[in-house]
């Protein structure tokens, strides 16, 4: 028996609302990476919000980093010492609460010292949600986003405290900041986001497909996941372009022989008007809105080039970009899907293919009547039939 609801962030708020993040990124250098062998120290950071009090709360949220926790001393050898665990509980004492500075302080614990063959661990499971980009760097337009407890204001905030809260949500730039770019050569992070719209909430640049373990990019566009079909479901947060069509884009842009033809098909494929009449003056503006998307292009794949790691980064992410994650109950105990889903794949083998992880994750799911579809992303190419360790 289960039920589900969205994690998503409530409607009523606007994570573009307050103060512009500013972040400074640099470009990273190729150079030859190695896989972690996750043979040195091991730390964990497990974060789990339920928003007791406010408008948008949860269930699952604390019961999926207490499994979480049990889950990894036990099968991955994690010490006590080496979690920290943050809860909205007031069992807590007020370091241990996932406020946003609470969250950058821990976050910063984690990646501090990490040497090659680490295995880093970081879990989230709270509400997620997109908001405007600010830098380029989103095909889509929007940064993907989680929220601490002290960004959904209570119940009967005030204007002021509602003001404040907006200001401490956390968008992708910089949790990429915060988790990936400290890290060394052959440092491994894996990290957990039991929350919706969170397919690339670290920024990573590459993506894999399920069915077939390749990268979702180019010239693996016609290996899409067999589930491609009906995903985009009405009502279930921000419609965005899912990440497989904006390669369909990329491609269209710079391969296309008849540029109002190729923006015809854009237009089909994304929703999305790019173009308005079909007069001169409309097929200018044609011409200049293509442009535009060109450029667009150029720029988020220059910027997608930045957020390369030689690190070993893993995420598994609870849904696709578009999509929402659900809160759940599992044999009448609340949970994450995915948490559950992962956990679950994992006490059964422990031992999986990055594929197999995929493929296991997602069959529960669906076995279950969820329709959100877990993501494998990498901060440089991996090969997926190799063993999934931590």
């Amino acid at each position: 028996m289960h039920f589900h609801h969205s994690k998503e962030a409530p409607s009523g708020l606007d994570p573009a609302f307050g103060a512009e993040v500013s972040l400074e990124t640099t470009t990273t250098t190729r150079e030859e990476w190695i896989s972690s062998h996750c043979t040195g120290n091991k730390k964990a950071l497990l974060i789990g919000i339920n928003y007791s009090g406010t408008d948008s709360s949860l269930d699952g949220c604390h019961s999926d980093v207490s499994r979480m926790y049990k889950f990894i001393t036990q099968t991955y050898g994690f010490l006590a010492e080496n979690i920290v665990v943050l809860k909205d509980s007031s069992k807590l004492e007020d370091e241990y609460q996932p406020t946003k500075a609470n969250m950058l302080y821990w976050m910063q614990w984690l990646v501090k010292d990490a040497e090659p063959h680490d295995s880093l661990l970081f879990h989230y499971s709270g509400h997620g949600g997109q908001r405007r980009d600010r830098d380029g760097d989103e095909i889509d337009y929007k940064d993907e986003c989680i929220f601490p407890v002290d960004s959904i204001p209570l119940t009967d905030a005030s204007d002021e405290q509602i003001l404040i809260a907006h200001r401490n949500v956390m968008i992708d730039d910089e949790l990429h900041l915060c988790l990936v770019t400290p890290l060394p050569v052959g440092a491994r992070l894996t990290a957990i986001f039991d929350s919706c719209h969170s397919g690339s909430v670290l920024d990573l640049p590459f993506m894999y497909s399920a069915t077939s373990g390749k990268l979702k990019e180019g010239e693996f566009i016609a290996e899409l996941d067999a589930e491609k079909a009906g995903e985009m479901q009405k009502g279930r947060g921000v419609l965005a372009v899912e990440k497989t069509e904006k390669w369909r884009i990329k491609e269209k842009v710079f391969e296309m022989k008849d540029v109002l033809e190729a923006t015809k098909d854009i237009l089909h494929e994304t929703r999305e008007k790019l173009f308005v009449e079909k007069d001169a003056k409309g097929a200018l503006m044609d011409f200049e809105k293509l442009n535009g998307v060109k450029a667009h292009v150029k720029q988020v794949e220059k910027l997608e080039k930045r957020n390369e790691s030689l690190a070993d980064i893993v995420l598994i992410s609870g849904c696709k970009d578009t999509q929402t994650s659900a809160d759940a109950s599992e044999d009448g105990v609340p949970t994450g899907a995915l948490s559950w889903g992962l956990m679950s794949t994992l006490e059964e083998n422990p031992e999986p293919t990055y594929l197999q992880l995929l493929d296991g994750i997602r069959e529960k799911l669906k076995r279950e009547k969820y329709d959100q579809l877990p993501q494998l992303s990498t901060g440089h190419p991996i090969d997926l039939s190799t063993k999934f360790i931590a």
